[in-house]
């Protein structure tokens, strides 16, 4: 009798920890999900900096940092020797490096720029002329394992600059979308590329590859290989069965920042012969991946600017960014600010609304100054303080633009 009481009654506290353990799980979950979109009902990526509901907000009424160059290590002192006999002003402006992909993104950075090499055949770029011809004690190695097979690869100037946390597109992709999946309610991120092509000025290195209409086929290829179509906020989607893209925008504006968590974009960062070239007969870039950097205000394809100097452009961007066109600016350049400690392009860019604002400092180089640039507390973005005013019941206070 005593053993089946005693049975019965384990049976209930068995009964009991397990509805006490699924309501825990059940909290648990909930309250994750709480945090993940933040204490004020925003995604957690809007930290504290402003008091925000998603509610009504676009994509483009955001304002958030990236990086530029984002791959790009140190270059060794030997190879930078080189260089500076060469050029000594190049040794100057390309002593600056980054932290990997998953870390920058991590730190709250939400734009990534990327420069990419053509090279369907492989190898083409695997033995690079500066880390040949280093030399004494500091020469570096150089692994030229990943840029063997076929595929684009991810550098900064052939045979010169050619050092990356991820060597090619696919790999830095992947790192991407690893990070994405872990991190489900991330605003959305911009990876902006260049197509790099032709020579170099520096004696002795071979030219890259000219991207033909072939070769964007094959970039989109490679996207697809690693991102799924619904990942990917793309031209099509923005243009919502308007003629273009620019009509689209100027309408109905980007989509909504709640249904754009999570997902990134692709913009192509060049001039008008590249952009033709990629577009096409699509001059609204009709079933296309990739934005273009717009060539006009007035293009077909206009949605996607690339405005790099803030201070010039400034009236320029905050007007582009009003009418509902999406801006990458940078808030310094050629490692100067950092140098000097000069804030007067990072405030500017802060100011003038660009949804992006590039920077090789978002961690101080303390050998240079305390230069670095940052949002206020630490947030991975903010309310547009341009198009803030546009949506006053859609977002609350709105710190100092100054880190």
């Amino acid at each position: 009798m005593r053993d089946r009481f005693q049975q019965k009654s384990t049976s209930r506290l068995q009964s009991s920890c397990l509805l006490l353990l699924v309501c825990l799980g059940q909290i648990f979950i909930q309250a994750s999900a709480a945090d993940a979109r933040g204490s004020s009902g925003c995604t957690s990526d809007l930290g504290m900096a402003v008091e925000c509901d998603l509610e009504g907000l676009l994509m483009s009424d955001i304002q958030t940092v990236g990086s530029h160059n984002s791959y790009k290590l140190a270059i060794p002192e030997a190879e930078l020797e080189l260089i500076r006999q060469f050029n000594p002003r190049s040794a100057l402006t390309l002593d600056y490096s980054h932290l990997s992909l998953d870390e920058q993104l991590n730190l709250g950075l939400r734009q990534l720029e990327l420069d990419i090499l053509y090279d369907p055949e492989g190898g083409r770029y695997a033995t690079p002329l500066l880390p040949r011809l280093a030399a004494g004690e500091k020469k570096a190695d150089f692994d030229s394992s990943e840029l063997n097979e076929p595929g684009f690869k991810v550098l900064h100037a052939q045979d010169i600059d050619v050092r990356s946390s991820c060597a090619t597109w696919v790999k830095c992709l992947i790192q991407i979308r690893t990070w994405s999946d872990a991190n489900p309610s991330h605003v959305p991120l911009l990876i902006m590329f260049n197509a790099k092509e032709g020579s170099s000025s520096y004696p002795g290195t071979i030219e890259a590859l000219r991207f033909s209409p072939r070769a964007y086929e094959q970039l989109e290829a490679e996207i697809l290989s690693v991102f799924p179509i619904s990942r990917i906020i793309t031209p099509d989607e923005v243009r919502r069965g308007r003629a273009t893209l620019r009509e689209a925008v100027l309408e109905l504006g980007w989509p909504s920042l709640e249904e754009s968590l999570g997902r990134v974009f692709f913009a192509l960062d060049e001039g008008q012969e590249k952009v033709e070239i990629y577009l096409g007969e699509n001059h609204a870039a009709q079933g296309k991946l990739i934005f273009p950097n717009s060539v006009s205000e007035t293009a077909d394809h206009a949605a996607y600017f690339t405005l790099n100097s803030p201070v010039r452009d400034q009236m320029r961007i905050q007007e582009a960014v009003a009418a509902g066109f999406m801006v990458r600016t940078r808030a310094d350049a050629n490692t100067f600010e950092a140098r000097e400690n000069n804030i007067e392009t990072r405030e500017a860019a802060f100011r003038s609304g660009a949804q992006y604002i590039s920077t090789d400092y978002y961690v101080p180089r303390r050998e240079f100054s305390d230069y670095s640039v940052r949002l206020p507390g630490g947030a991975a973005a903010r309310c547009n303080p341009v198009r803030r005013p546009l949506h006053g019941a859609g977002c609350g206070r709105i710190g100092n633009s100054t880190p």
